[in-house]
């Protein structure tokens, strides 16, 4: 039987907190940067912050 461990890609955490940097117009018409932050799955895991080994 498979035994679960620790995922070695997150080493548990299920995920990590990404930043998405961009340039987005206002409404006077001039460029201004944005930053988003925004929590995304481990893609070894898929978000369990487990494998089966």
């Amino acid at each position: 039987m498979a035994e679960q461990q620790t995922c070695p890609g997150c080493g548990g955490a299920r995920g990590t907190e990404k930043t998405e940097h961009s340039v987005e117009t206002d409404p006077q018409g001039r460029q201004q940067p944005v930053q988003r932050s925004y929590w995304s799955p481990c893609s070894v895991c898929g978000g369990s912050g487990v494998v089966q080994r």
